[in-house]
């Protein structure tokens, strides 16, 4: 029922509830108009039946209780306000109609909008009582399940749960939750028995109980217990008695099933159903499969029938999405890059670039009449080009993008994590993959790449062929800054890509993750306002660079690799001229590992004891661009402190739109050791040098250590001008030099004398 204006509360208590009558059809049960009331009331005394307006079929009347039009009830998390049911979320008036039958059963019918777990509990009392409330969880466990319980005790319960996708965030659900015969039952639309998600039967507690304790009353509540738990919104609620002409088999059910509000059109506010997709669909849809063989296995074996997990035959990382629920990010809804899309962006630009000039030059005409000279608002005389184009006005002042040489830094030192798309997904204007017309489509499953049709492989009959796709609503993230990139979380991305409405982050390892977008039209926006166009083949002057042991876009202050050998050889020889006290300074020398030094790709070998230098290779680049990365036009900030790392922490990444390959089969059972340089102390830099840096501070320690052992040859005297011949029968130069002592009148001699002269 639509309101002109919504009253909110925030609480079932706080909410108003009067008696009604509900109008019962085959297409739905709702509550009849206020007009409507006494004639409906009089049908019901006489038993008759109505014709219903909106139907061919025949009405039938039921006494209810119902909210107040235009009311809504907001109800947050209440394990974290309230630690569980309270007397907020009852209300006296919220129960079935005085006069009522309770023993036969009640009705729930209501409309609810969140991201999961809007509970409804039937109680005896307008509260809840432990061993005789039941509850329902719409939404349950990420909105995977829809829960219907019973608890014993504090610590037994009697419970089923089923799966299915009930929520939705943008769009008002109907729900309704039937008791009868102590058998509960609970599903979604507009009329009970229809599109049932499941069925509790406690038949046994409803033969033992006392009619006291059937219930009566009502109570609205948010079971979410995640972090980012959300409040869930109700409105128009209905209770009602078991209506008589249901006869003593009551309210018939459908068969329960798995129930999804996005495939039923429900839950969806006409939007494209991204978030989830046909991907989600179709995930949720072999969950079903997968429930009913083990059904049918539980009914062969003779044994108790357990729910299976998600994950336990999905790919962990999309059960893993599934369960995190996340909340939907912006959708576009168009295509920006059309060709119909450009030329209406053009024409705005052109009709605010004009606008701007007229009240530019409306300005510059304006006179002060006093003084009988120009006013100019602040501004110089415009010219023909200012304020034609605000968004290239916009682009000059921003910061400049990174060099798209720099894509190719520390290549080989993360090439191992690094997952290139197949060969058969070519890339279409430098931006977009699609799949080639080749048989090569078909790549085999654990393998990233694809299976030549002519070979015949024993892998054939390990491995099953499943096509590879592009997954347009998803934008596949690998950064080339290990140390940099282990620091930043999910919020960091979230962040990055917050002006492009997402909605997930799907890790799929240290250095390498997947965003999610609700359409192909807001991750398009996202890819090429965030990221550049790398060449293809790499530039011919970097390959020449690289061949040549050089660094395109190195900082001033690193040394190429003849420096570092030289400046080691040269603090070596200087410590070994500098340790002649015996203090061990030498000892205190750590050479790093080769494998340590390796900076962008190129590694250090320091010449050691035994070692020797391997002769270098030529080193061909990855061909980025021909596999559709591109290079992002700035780094990936760390936004806060946590104990991951430092705010401030900048990576670089490549993009590309993420295939269906892109996911984590299995949840990893361990991860790589830190690379060399990693700390979550303080903030890294994309150009922070591992090699350079452990240089720098052991340059730093042995100076150090060199200052105070130049300190100390200076407290023995000058080494070279006074030295002093002890074998000689020579005065020592302090004593001939007559100093005074403290006390006035008395020599260093007089006083040596008057001690000498006392014992």
């Amino acid at each position: 029922m639509s309101s002109s204006r919504e009253i909110e509360h925030r609480s079932a208590s706080a909410c108003t509830f009067h008696p009604a009558t509900a109008i019962l059809t085959p297409s739905q049960w709702r509550l009849s108009a206020s007009s409507e009331s006494e004639e409906f009331a009089s049908l019901l005394d006489r038993g008759e039946d109505h014709d219903d307006d909106d139907s061919n079929n025949k009405a039938i009347t039921v006494k209810c209780t119902a909210s107040a039009e235009g009311s809504t009830i907001r109800v947050s998390p209440m394990e974290k306000s309230r630690g569980g049911w309270d007397e907020e979320h009852f209300h006296e008036r919220l129960r079935v109609p005085e006069g009522s039958v309770v023993g036969r059963g009640m009705v729930v019918m209501l409309e609810g909008i969140g991201r999961e777990c809007l509970a409804i509990a039937l109680s005896p009392y307008h509260s809840y009582d432990l061993g005789k409330t039941y509850v329902v969880h719409f939404g349950a466990n990420g909105n995977l399940q829809t829960v219907l319980r019973r608890h014993v005790n504090y610590t037994d319960a009697v419970d089923v749960s089923f799966p299915s996708r009930v929520c939705a965030e943008n769009k008002w659900v109907s729900y309704w939750v039937v008791l009868q015969g102590g058998k509960l039952s609970a599903g979604v639309g507009k009329v009970p028995g229809k599109n049932c998600i499941g069925m509790l039967d406690d038949s046994m507690y409803n033969m033992l109980r006392s009619g006291v304790d059937a219930v009566r009353y009502v109570g609205i509540g948010n079971s979410a217990l995640q972090r980012n738990a959300r409040d869930v919104r109700v409105r128009n609620v209905m209770v009602m008695p078991i209506p008589e002409h249901f006869g003593l088999g009551g309210i018939p059910m459908e068969e329960s099933g798995f129930v999804n509000v996005l495939e039923m059109g429900d839950g969806e506010n006409d939007a494209p159903q991204s978030q989830y997709g046909p991907t989600d669909a179709e995930l949720l849809a072999e969950y079903e499969k997968e429930r009913a063989k083990a059904r049918a296995r539980a009914a062969k074996f003779g044994i108790e029938y357990k729910e299976p997990a998600p994950d336990a035959f999905m790919k962990w990382s999309e059960a893993r999405r599934l369960r995190a629920n996340p909340e939907r990010g912006f959708i576009t809804g168009i295509d920006t890059f059309s060709m119909e899309e450009k030329a209406k962006a053009d024409a705005r630009k052109e009709r605010f670039a004009r606008e701007e000039r007229k009240r530019k030059e409306l300005h510059a005409d304006i006179v002060d009449d006093e003084e009988g000279m120009r006013v100019e608002d602040g501004e110089e005389e415009m010219d023909e080009e200012d304020g034609a184009d605000d968004v290239a006005e916009w682009e000059k002042t921003k910061r400049d993008p990174l060099a798209i040489e720099q894509a190719w830094d520390n290549w080989e030192l993360v090439k191992q994590f690094r997952v290139d798309p197949p060969s058969s997904l070519a890339k279409v204007g430098g931006t977009e993959l699609r799949l080639s017309d080749s048989f090569s489509n078909d790549v085999w499953h654990g393998h990233g790449d694809v299976v030549d049709s002519t070979e015949k492989s024993a892998e054939k009959e390990e491995f099953i062929p499943k096509p590879v796709s592009v997954v347009p609503t998803k934008i596949h993230v690998f950064s080339i800054d290990w140390a940099c990139f282990k620091q930043v979380r999910t919020e960091d991305l979230m962040s990055y890509f917050k002006d492009y409405g997402p909605s997930y982050v799907e890790w799929l390892g240290e250095l390498s993750c997947n965003v999610l977008f609700e359409d192909k039209f807001s991750a398009a926006r996202a890819f090429h306002a965030l990221s550049q166009e790398l060449p293809s083949p790499p530039p011919a002057e970097l390959i020449s660079a690289r061949k040549n042991g050089r660094v395109s876009g190195e900082t001033d202050d690193k040394d190429n690799v003849e420096e570092a050998k030289e400046r080691e050889a040269e603090i070596d020889k200087d410590m070994n001229e500098t340790t002649d006290d015996g203090d061990g300074a030498a000892d205190d020398v750590i050479l790093p590992n080769a494998s340590e030094v390796e900076a962008d790709g190129i590694a250090v070998d320091i010449a050691t004891e035994g070692g020797t230098k391997q002769p270098e290779e030529t080193k061909v680049l990855p061909d980025y661009g021909g596999m559709g990365w591109r290079f992002c036009k700035w780094t990936v900030r760390k936004v806060s402190n946590d104990r991951y790392g430092r705010r401030g922490t900048r990576a670089r990444v490549l993009m590309r739109l993420a295939t269906s390959n892109d996911v984590l089969d299995d949840r990893p059972t361990e991860w790589p050791k830190p690379p060399p340089g990693f700390t979550t102390k303080r903030k890294l830099m994309p150009w922070y040098d591992f090699s350079g840096n452990r240089r720098r501070a052991r340059d730093s320690r042995r100076d150090t250590k060199r200052r105070r052992h130049e300190g100390r040859r200076r407290e023995r005297g000058d080494e070279h001008d006074h030295d002093i011949n002890y074998t000689n029968d020579e005065e020592h130069p302090l004593l001939s030099k007559g100093l005074r002592c403290g006390r006035d009148g008395y020599s260093i001699e007089e006083i040596e004398a008057e001690r000498m002269a006392k014992m």
